[in-house]
């Protein structure tokens, strides 16, 4: 990094100085007459869901096909949706070079599927990272299987792969890796566990759509992936989620089970079909699949513009005392959902959590993790999911959090992100956080003493959304 010339830097806004930014901070929706254009049209068009739950002629034919071939007339009404789920479907299909996409109404939804499709469960055991929103665990709990939290490495902040090795036991039967900040982390080690332990690979890349590591889209990796379109990931529609396969059976399935599967089912099917196909509706509706087709052709500029502003700030940050980046293994296609840091307070002397609250009164919006890690929701250290028999948890998962350690360090202690990267911010606007880290370690006995004086304000969870 450049030398920059000294310059007085005026007190912390915490301790009365003006703030480094007053203006409005965060991620936008990137939406214009383009989006509203194509909801409107479907609106007028009388196109509001077009799925039919029921056993229509040429159903089953049409549920191993590709997603290219369905994106044609199939008639009015279809088991397999409307003309914009099917287009949206084709076009994710190929920009990630994979044969099927399935639309779904959460990328929730869209997991839960793929593990009922894969037949995975009741009381399957799934490794999975602590270090993700809850909708990860609570996905494999829908699909009564038993998530198993292993630790995560400290630098990547995804899943250790020594750790996942060593937590295989008989009753493990898939992997589901998260992608987290949209780093995939030494993905290609915990391939390779799960082909040696015959082990599916699943990959939540929700935060990771269109982004690239060894050559290869996320989410085309593994036996499937999943990806999510709520506000504010990189293609929006407000909710829904995609799932994306090579495998036509894996593919069949899941549509079967997005759309009342059972309504097709006969006496004539055998029982490895009849699985798990039971009475869901995971539908994604026409105007939510005209944003999302729309915004499917922004999404390389808009991972362009994250990459940007990461690599910036990264680079604005290198001489930051006490901070250190999370190491993504991608950084020429890493699209940050969340640009991470791990603060140091035993070397700073100053707590993480009052670092956050002076960048948070400096107008720079500041996110301390996801609350708490998934592993430590009462449903699992209380193992109460459904009913009163403690299913479906194995007797062998266990939720000790002294099993997690660096998890626990990371997220309860280090752990600073921003969410800050999208539409419409810029480099201008990274200058922000850069200066107002230097306003802090200039100050950091002050803030030292601040903590002292304060420590119930300085302990406040705030999610850093910004406003």
């Amino acid at each position: 990094m450049r030398s920059r010339p000294f310059l007085p830097v005026s007190k912390l806004a915490l301790l009365g100085g003006a703030p480094v930014r007053a203006a409005p901070f965060r991620s936008l929706p990137c939406v214009d007459d383009v989006e509203i254009q194509a909801v409107t049209s479907a609106m007028r068009e009388g196109l509001f869901s077009r799925f039919v739950g029921s056993n229509l002629p040429g159903t089953r034919e049409l549920l191993v096909r590709p997603s290219a071939e369905l994106a044609g007339d199939l008639g009015a009404f279809s088991f397999l949706g409307g003309p914009n789920v099917r287009r949206f479907e084709a076009e994710w299909a190929a920009l990630h070079e994979v044969p099927f996409a399935i639309a779904v109404n959460s990328a929730t939804s869209g997991l839960t599927a793929i593990l009922m499709a894969m037949d995975i469960g009741p009381r399957a055991e799934v490794i999975t990272t602590p270090l993700s929103f809850t909708a990860t665990s609570a996905a494999i709990v829908a699909a009564q299987a038993t998530p198993v939290f292993v630790d995560i490495d400290e630098q990547t902040f995804n899943l250790d792969p020594a750790a996942v090795e060593r937590s295989i036991t008989p009753a493990t039967r898939a992997i589901v890796a998260v992608h987290w900040c949209g780093n995939a982390g030494d993905f290609d080690r915990i391939l390779e566990i799960g082909r040696r332990f015959d082990l599916p690979v699943i990959e939540d890349s929700a935060q990771a759509p269109g982004t690239r590591y060894q050559g290869r889209l996320l989410g085309s990796w593994g036996a499937a992936g999943v990806f999510s379109f709520s506000e504010p990931k990189n293609v929006m529609t407000g909710e829904g989620g995609m799932i994306i396969t090579s495998d036509p059976r894996i593919a069949e399935k899941c549509r079967l089970i997005r759309n009342h599967g059972e309504a097709v089912a006969t006496m004539a099917d055998d029982d490895a079909y009849l699985r798990n196909v039971i009475g869901y509706n995971f539908r994604m509706v026409e105007i939510v699949a005209a944003m999302g087709w729309v915004q499917t052709g922004r999404l390389p500029e808009l991972n362009r513009r994250r990459n940007r502003n990461f690599i910036h700030l990264r680079r604005r940050l290198e001489g930051v005392p006490h901070l250190h980046p999370q190491r993504i293994t991608h950084p020429e296609t890493f699209a940050a959902y969340t640009a991470a840091f791990r603060w140091d307070e035993k070397e700073s002397g100053v707590s993480r959590d009052a670092v956050a609250l002076a960048l948070r009164r400096e107008g720079i919006p500041t996110a301390t993790g996801v609350g708490r890690l998934q592993s430590d929701h009462p449903m699992f250290l209380r193992r109460i999911a459904y009913g009163d028999s403690g299913w479906p948890f194995t007797s062998t998962a266990n939720y000790d959090p002294a099993r997690l350690p660096v998890a626990h360090r990371v997220h309860d202690r280090e752990y600073l992100g921003f969410f800050l990267l999208g539409w419409p911010n810029t480099e201008a606007d990274m200058e922000d956080i850069a200066k107002a880290f230097e306003k802090i370690n200039a100050h950091r006995d002050a803030l030292r003493t601040y903590e002292r004086e304060h420590p119930a304000e300085v302990r406040v969870y705030d999610r850093g959304r910004g406003r």
